[in-house]
């Protein structure tokens, strides 16, 4: 049966995506459900009467009572759920209104960064560590806003990405002369360390 799943609220500001075009990776993933279920309205039609002419089709051949009961039954089961069902993708059609309007916006604000012939999956992919760095971001905000710091498990993940790193130092969530330890080399433990006062400083474990 069709339900509602999210308010224009929720689907404006509480859905997955920090940036826009991965908000729209989301609402498209929504749309499509809500669409989908749409389109099941025919088959729900159709079921119920299936049911009748089945009834009718018992009847009819003089069928055993007790098999006409048992549809009977599935009949009025279904005649009290129409009403709450046919509310229901009322409330569907104005969700799909609804996503389409706020995949309008979406588009109207990212077509101008889409790259040229990139497809809508492209620029998802390519967006990918733009995703990742606003997230890990306000993240970091929300920790130093809470506790004056943010923690050890926030800063590793933005030490992942390079381009995360470097632009968390531009704005200044993380202190302009920090660095990340490297291993480059497969055959040792090795932390390369980047020059300080003018001298490489390694710290070199070698494995035995």
């Amino acid at each position: 049966m069709p339900v509602k799943f999210n308010s224009e609220f929720n689907y404006r500001f509480q859905v997955i995506g920090e940036t826009p075009w991965e908000k729209i990776k989301t609402l498209k993933g929504f749309l499509e459900g809500r669409r989908r279920v749409l389109d099941c309205i025919p088959a729900s039609k159709k079921r119920y009467q299936a049911l009748l002419s089945k009834i009718a089709w018992l009847k009819k051949t003089m069928a055993p009572e007790h098999e006409i009961l048992e549809l009977e039954a599935s009949l009025i089961e279904a005649e009290s759920g129409m009403k709450i069902e046919e509310e229901a993708f009322e409330l569907t059609r104005q969700e799909v209104d609804i996503l389409e309007k706020l995949l309008k916006e979406l588009y109207d604000i990212v077509e101008p960064t889409r790259l040229p012939g990139y497809t809508d999956e492209q620029m998802f992919e390519y967006n990918a560590a733009n995703e990742f760095t606003v997230m890990i971001g306000r993240e970091i905000h929300s920790e130093i806003l809470a506790h004056g710091h943010p923690s050890p498990a926030k800063l590793k993940n933005a030490m992942s990405n390079p381009v995360t790193w470097e632009a968390l130092k531009r704005i200044g969530l993380i202190p302009k002369d920090a660095f990340v330890l490297e291993n480059n080399d497969p055959r040792a433990i090795e932390f390369n360390l980047p020059l300080i006062d003018n001298k490489e400083t390694p710290c070199q474990i070698t494995s035995k």
